[in-house]
Parts: C-alpha cells; structure tokens; sequence
C-alpha cells in the first residue's frame, strides 16, 4: 500500500466546488504537498543518498490526483532538501532549515533558469557580489535575468529558494553558486524580492509560477553554499552546484508512469461501465470493440514494461559515478516514459469521447502535466540532443543490448545511419550536422531507451504478452524503419499488434487490478455512483420565465 493511501479519504483530497478559485485551488494543492511530505516522512539521509523510498515516492499515483502538489514536493525535497542535504553535513547552521523543509514547515524552491537563458543558465546573468564586509548583493540586472517559472509568490507558508548567481568576489567572476535566500514569509515578499505572477498555463492543476526579481538584495556569507572559490574547470563546477537536476530528471519521470497507469485504469472502468444497444437489441460495453481495448491494452503493457524500466534505471543511476553515464541513464528513462505517456494519454482521452476533454475527469489535466514533465529538469529535446551527439561522437556509450531483440535491432540501425552520414561531415558543428543529425536525436534516444525498456522487462520477468504487445506499440513510433530493415510490412505491423492484443485481452482485468491504483481512479466516469454524485454537485440553474417573443429593434 502506498503511504498515500489513508489521504484519499481526508477532506483535503475531495474536488473542491467547480466554482472554486484559483487562489483556493493553489492553496489547496500547497496544503496537499504538505500531506504528502508528511505521509512520506523522508529523512535526511533517504534525499542524500535518494534511497528506494526516494524513488518509491516518485513513482506514487497520488500526484495524478494533483499534478501542482507533484510539482512543489519534487522541488522541494530533490531540488531544495537534496541541495542543503549535499552542504548540511559540514555546515551544522543548516540542519535547522533542512530540518524544517522536511517537516514542510516551509516551503523551498530552485531559482536557477532565467527568462532570457533558459537551458543555457552556465550563462545566466544574476550577481551575487561581496562586499567588503564579507556579505553579498544578490541583484537582477536586468529582464532577461528575471527567474523563470519557481513559484515564489506568497502562499501561506514561508518560502526559501537556492538561488543561482554569477558570484563576484574581489572583482573576479567566480562561477555560478547557490545561495540560501528567504523570498517570502508566507503572507508578503521579503524586501528586495520581487515576484510576478504568470497567467496560468491551462489544462492542468493551477500554480503560482512567478518572474522572479532581485532588487539589491543583502545576504550573510552564510548565505553561499559550497566553496567561494572560482573552480578549475568552470563547466563541471556548474554541474556539480546543480547536480540534483541530474536526479529530478530521472526523478520526475517516475510520473509518466504513473499517469499511463491511472490513465489506463479510468479508460478501462469507463469502457466497462459505458453501453450500447446493438442491432439484435443486445446491451453491451464499449469495451467489446476493437478500437476500444486496443489502446487501453497498449497503455497497460507499457505500464508494466517501463515499470521495470524505472526500477532497473534507478539501480543503474544510483550505482555508477560517472556522471555522462547517470545523465545518460536519466534523459533515456524521461524520453522513453513521457513519449509513452503523451501518446496513450491522448489516445485514451480519446476514446472516452467528450468526458475524456474535460479535466475532472483526470485524463487531460494528467496530459498536461506529464507535457510539463518533459520539460522541466532538462527539455526531452534539447537533452536528447546532447546525449545523441556525444554517444555518436564516440564519447560514451550507454548499456548494451542484453538480447537480439527486434528493438536491439532497431537502435542498432538508427545509429548505423546516422554514424554513416556522419562520416561523411567535416564535424558536428557543422551545418549539415544541424540539418540532418540533429532531428533524428529524438528518435536516437527513443530507441536506447526502448530497447533497455524491454531488456528490463525480460530480466524482471514481466509477462510476455506484455512484452510482445510492448514491441507492437514501439513498432507504430518508426513503421518505415521496420518495413525496410526488418521486413515487417504494413500488414504484417498489423498482424503483430493483432496477436499481441488477443493475448493480452483475457487477462485485461486481472493486470490492471495488479498496478494497484484503482483508489486513485477517482474520475467520475469510473463509477455510475461516482458520475451522479458529481452531477448532483453541479452549480445548477432554474427559474419560473414563461414563453417570450423577440421584438425586432431596428
């Protein structure tokens, strides 16, 4: 049983009233982080050295329930907790901090992307400068340095942020470092700090995501975390301040996991509870069609599938040093599990008709906040590209294949291809490099990852009609590859998906209850008690006006 479980009968995790604020339903989502931090209860050590609770708690469907909660504990506890845990074991003045986040007594956030950088923060412009006395001056110099996107903005808890700034010190640019910075004590900015509420991003869960402002602000020398010297390598001394990115990227993936697993919960209830009346008179549920269970099925093998996925992916990251190879292992995880989630989130949507738009219903409110997945931590495409180009360049390789599988195969060849086109260039900066590489980086890591999705898969014993109708659903990501090299015609494509789904379809019931997240199917299409307790909940209109008549107005 997740620890979640006993909060989905508090009060707290009912839907509010459909005409609740924005402000009351960002309240609320802070109030439901602060449940969840403290249902999980980590300990110092446990975000330190990310323990398989950390991880667990990642992978926990509650934040399908509140994609804005999800987002304010993995900032708080990996991006704020992880930091301070790195800097708290020799600076004793953090501990009472540390401590606090933990008991969510405040709230910490991350300032490190700037509104005119964004992935290129290595160049971003704030300053923290010291003074002779030996304090600093954190200061924006201008509108491009604004922070972008933390939720900084008073929410009635007292927030603290790790701010990232090029840190002056004797007149000389000493790199970018952390700084502990109070912004707010719940109820107003502290002085100096300005916050700028963005409008809301729509479709999912609001939040109070900010521009951020620095107007002079003083801060102890306590206030820098780490080293005040400049280090000898400047790019890997910037990785290291910000290495729990590396550890939100993987981290933060877990969710698309458990979005394809709810998701494919809702769809499969829905599909059981929604009927038709045949031409024979017969009733039956939708869930009898083809173009119904498929994509539940598909949705259900690959929850099972990249399930194993994350657990050897984890095991991986959390045993190598090398950091190349841990990036590696958390960009492939992140592009595989929300490319997944993205397409069966809208496939099942879609096969809810009109209830699978609106966001009570979960599907779309999930949708777009697994879309804020790919991007947070690292862009899925801008990382992809990295990565694509230095395994192509020879500078590392990731795993490899455990098996002669027709994924193996695959990435195989798609490297093949490229590597081929590549020696046929004058380098990677080059313009045709940009033209004909750079696309394909996407499709690159795909195909890594899919492959060590299945190995995973194999090795842990997942059932092996999950594990074909999983290749089936890789298949339809790069038809013409596989119709090419692997003779697989559009025909036999579909044969293979055909078979796979026959397998999987008597057993449907039984695998979906195994994922053990039907309390978190909460949408009101999943039940017929659900859909008129919702429905007698709605804002509803009467009156006593009679028939009128429209009088033409010149």
């Amino acid at each position: 049983m997740w620890p979640t479980t006993s909060l989905l009968q508090t009060p707290l995790f009912k839907p509010l009233p459909a005409d609740a604020s924005v402000d009351e339903r960002i309240r609320r989502s802070y109030e439901r982080a602060r449940e969840i931090v403290r249902a999980y209860r980590p300990t110092s050590e446990d975000i330190a050295t990310t323990s398989p609770y950390f991880w667990h708690m990642h992978t926990d469907p509650i934040w399908t329930l509140d994609g804005a909660a999800g987002t304010l504990v993995t900032i708080h506890l990996n991006l704020f907790a992880g930091t301070l845990a790195k800097y708290a074991t020799s600076r004793p003045d953090l501990r009472a901090t540390l401590r606090d986040a933990l008991d969510f007594k405040i709230v910490g956030q991350f300032c490190l992307t700037e509104s005119g950088h964004g992935l290129d923060a290595m160049n971003l412009e704030t300053t923290a400068t010291q003074l002779p006395d030996g304090s600093f001056e954190l200061n924006t110099p201008n509108n491009a340095a604004a922070k972008y996107m933390p939720p900084t903005s008073p929410a009635g808890i007292p927030s603290i942020a790790v701010v990232f700034a090029r840190t002056i010190i004797g007149g000389e640019d000493r790199g970018v470092k952390g700084f502990l910075v109070n912004l707010n004590d719940g109820y107003q900015m502290c002085s100096g700090v300005i916050s700028k509420l963005l409008p809301q991003r729509g479709g999912s869960e609001p939040l109070n995501h900010c521009l951020t402002y620095f107007r002079r602000v003083r801060l102890p020398a306590s206030a820098l975390l780490g080293s005040p010297s400049k280090p000898k390598d400047v790019r890997i001394g910037f990785f290291s301040r910000i290495f729990r990115v590396a550890v939100g990227t993987l981290a933060i993936g877990g969710q698309g996991l458990s979005a394809l697993q709810v998701a494919t919960c809702i769809t499969a209830q829905y599909s059981q509870r929604r009927t038709i009346t045949d031409n024979e008179g017969r009733i039956q549920p939708i869930m009898v069609f083809r173009t119904q269970h498929t994509p539940i099925a598909i949705a259900l093998a690959q929850s099972y599938v990249l399930k194993a996925m994350h657990q050897f992916a984890v095991t991986i990251f959390t045993s190598v040093t090398e950091m190349p190879v841990r990036h590696g292992i958390a960009t492939i995880l992140k592009v595989v599990i929300t490319n997944h989630a993205l397409r069966s989130l809208l496939d099942l949507a879609e096969r809810c008709g009109a209830q699978g738009l609106f966001e009570f219903n979960q599907l779309s409110s999930m949708h777009k906040t697994i879309q804020g997945v790919s991007i947070a931590e690292g862009d899925s495409l801008v990382l992809s590209i990295r990565l694509a180009t230095e395994i192509l360049l020879g500078r590392y390789s990731m795993i490899p294949p455990e098996n002669d599988s027709l994924l193996a195969r695959h990435e195989t060849g798609v490297f093949a291809s490229c590597r081929k086109r590549l020696s046929c260039m004058e380098g990677h900066r080059t313009t045709d490099f940009s033209r004909y590489i750079l696309p394909q980086a996407l499709r690159l890591v795909e195909s890594i990852g899919q492959r060590i999705a299945y190995d995973a898969a194999v090795n842990q014993g997942v059932d092996q009609c999950l594990i074909d109708l999983y290749v089936a659903s890789c298949v339809k990501t790069d038809p013409a590859w596989y119709a090419q090299y692997e003779g697989l015609t559009p025909e036999a494509q579909v044969d293979l998906e055909c078979a796979a789904v026959d397998a999987v379809l008597p057993r449907m019931s039984e695998l979906i209850a195994g994922m053990g997240v039907d309390e978190y199917a909460v949408a009101p299409i999943t039940t017929q008690d659900r859909w008129e307790e919702f429905v007698e909940g709605l804002e509803t209109f009467r009156g006593t006006a009679g028939p009128f008549t429209l009088v033409a107005r010149l």
